[in-house]
């Protein structure tokens, strides 16, 4: 089974903040421990969301929002 970690946006993340070393270090143990299990295939990241869209399938065709 695959999965997808999702980190949710907030205005520091959007701006460029980076979290605090504490964090950083204790994401690099979580990913650490996947990679020796064996479990983690990939780990890069996506792109901001204020570069994304969306799409609205309620309409009677997908509409970008």
């Amino acid at each position: 089974m695959r999965f997808m970690v999702l980190v949710k946006a907030n205005p520091d993340s959007e701006a460029g903040v980076m979290p605090s070393a504490e964090m950083v270090e204790k994401m690099g143990v979580y990913n650490n421990d996947l990679i020796a299990a064996g479990v983690m295939l990939d780990g890069g990241g996506l792109r901001d969301s204020s570069k994304g869209a969306r799409v609205n399938f309620d309409c009677p065709k997908p509409v970008v929002i």
